[in-house]
């Protein structure tokens, strides 16, 4: 991710600063202060890469020289504690040119700032050569009154000004500061981003440095060390050993569902094993029933073919006897001889077909019956060896933590060792951030009362 920046502060005369003096030495030039007699001269300072003024149209041509503007706001602002200008510091993207740099801040400034009747004075830095070579930032100094005519509106009088003010309208620079530089790297095609948001509000697990400023800048410089500079160290060292500990706690994480995917997947090669054992009994069983099947048709058909044949052709041979023309009148004249015998065995005949018929389909219902039982004895089997093997895994399971606990040193599985591992590095994450979160709280305490004022 691109580096982000967005600070405000206010030039005030309670703190002895001077807004011609501040705009000197942002710009580079030298400037003379009207208010104390005094010349400021920053010719010689190098890194300036763009200085101007952007105003408003309405604003006459007189504030748009740095000498006059500034000196007019001193003037106008009597009181010892005024507050002379608001000071922006922005952090460019190093991805980008000299050029793309300026083009950017200015059209932040003019959206931003000059189109609510703001003076902006712009003042573009390049990283110092003893320092971090992406330290391009932008000072913007800021006036605090709205025009009226030649001159400046009274503060109190203004709505508008008073807006200005407001942290609702701080948070919207600082959120439109990001936006504008992520849509700039997006149709640039730069693979960067930016966030305003606070590392705690993205989610990000890492202390927070402080703005060291020029001041403590140039002490380092020089080899001498300030309150700010040491915490800025302590929080980097912090932020090193913290991400050392997620990076260890991410590879313990991997491993452990590595060897948790391993036993996934034994587990899924034992039950393919045990469905492919269950499919093949199934089609041995079925092949053997069908054998089975096979064989009793066959002796059936044996058994009582011959016997049905003499059975079947005796009553075709009744039949057409019955139905011979001339049938009826001999049987009209001999009602109680041979033509009733006939009819009796025939019927007998039939009893007989139906009764060997009845027997067949007998003997095949008890046959089906029997398979059945033996596929259901086939697949209760199939269960209680699955059920069996999850009993041995749980057995095994617990053997291994009962030896763990019994031992000096325990014996634990590669799962369990690595959960182990992973939850200590939790807690010395924990402990890392409370005791953090108590420095920073010690560090409020020693720098209550220095923040600015909007």
């Amino acid at each position: 991710m691109a580096l982000y920046h967005f600070s405000a502060g206010v030039v005030k005369r309670s703190a002895g600063r001077s807004a011609v003096a501040a705009s000197a030495y942002r710009s580079g030039e030298q400037l003379l202060d009207e208010r104390y007699g005094l010349s400021h001269d920053y010719t010689r300072k190098q890194g300036i890469t763009h200085a101007e003024i952007m105003a408003p149209d309405n604003a006459p041509e007189w504030m748009r020289d740095r000498a006059q503007l500034w000196n007019a706001v001193e003037k106008i602002e009597t009181r010892k504690n005024a507050q002379l200008a608001r000071d922006i510091t922005l952090a460019l993207p190093f991805e980008l040119s000299d050029d793309q740099r300026r083009d950017l801040v200015r059209q932040f400034v003019a959206e931003q700032f000059v189109s609510r009747g703001m003076i902006a004075d712009i003042a573009i830095h390049a990283p110092h050569r003893q320092g971090d070579d992406r330290n391009h930032h932008a000072h913007v100094m800021l006036t605090m009154r709205e025009l009226t005519g030649d001159g400046f509106h009274d503060k109190k009088a203004t709505p508008e000004a008073r807006r200005w003010n407001e942290r609702a309208t701080l948070e919207a620079w600082r959120a439109e500061w990001a936006a504008i530089q992520n849509r700039e790297f997006e149709r640039l095609g730069i693979e960067a981003k930016v966030d305003h948001r606070s590392l705690d509000a993205q989610g990000i697990d890492r202390e927070p440095q402080q703005h060291e400023g020029v001041v403590v800048t140039n002490m380092k410089r020089r080899g001498e060390q300030r309150d700010v500079a040491q915490e800025n160290e302590r929080r980097a060292a912090a932020n090193d050993n913290r991400a050392d500990l997620h990076a260890e706690l991410l590879r313990v994480r991997a491993e452990l569902e590595r060897v948790r995917r391993e036993q996934a997947a034994l587990v899924v090669e034992k039950s393919v094993e045990l469905s492919s054992e269950q499919t093949f009994s199934t089609l041995e069983l079925e092949r053997r029933q069908d054998t089975e099947k096979a064989m009793l048709a066959d002796q059936l058909d044996q058994h009582y073919r011959p016997h049905l044949a003499t059975v079947e052709a005796q009553a075709r041979a009744l039949t057409d006897k019955l139905e011979h023309p001339g049938f009826v009148l001999r049987v009209l004249r001999d009602l109680t001889g041979r033509t009733r015998a006939d009819r009796e065995k025939l019927e007998a005949l039939q009893a007989t077909i139906d009764n060997a018929h009845q027997r067949m389909q007998e003997q095949r219902d008890a046959l089906a019956i029997r398979h059945a039982q033996e596929r259901e004895q086939a697949a209760r089997a199939h269960r209680q060896r699955q059920e069996q093997l999850a009993r041995d895994v749980y057995e095994a399971q617990r053997s291994s933590a009962t030896e763990a606990a019994q031992d000096n040193k325990p014996k634990l599985s590669v799962a369990q060792r690595l959960a182990a591992r992973a939850e200590r590095l939790q807690e010395r994450k924990e402990a890392l951030e409370q005791k953090s979160e108590q420095q920073q709280g010690n560090e409020r305490k020693r720098n209550r009362g220095r923040d600015f004022d909007m």
